[in-house]
């Protein structure tokens, strides 16, 4: 991948190759609708998570008012 980038201008000085390289390894690391879909699902998993906790706290504390 750098090998090619490096390529496209070959007259390049080494500090403007290694720019460009960073540059390729940065936009390639960004993003994609792929991985905020799994965000998404990862923060709805959580507040699944808690709203059953908060559910299970609310059902033992019934029971437990319902024995007085």
């Amino acid at each position: 991948m750098t090998h090619t980038a490096n390529h496209s201008i070959p007259e390049q000085g080494k500090f403007r190759r290694a720019l460009a390289t960073a540059w390729a390894f940065l936009q390639a690391m960004e993003s994609t609708g792929f991985d905020h879909t799994l965000d998404r699902i990862e923060r709805l998993e959580q507040e699944v998570g808690r709203l059953k906790e908060e559910l299970r706290q609310s059902r033992d504390s019934a029971a437990v008012d319902a024995h007085k």
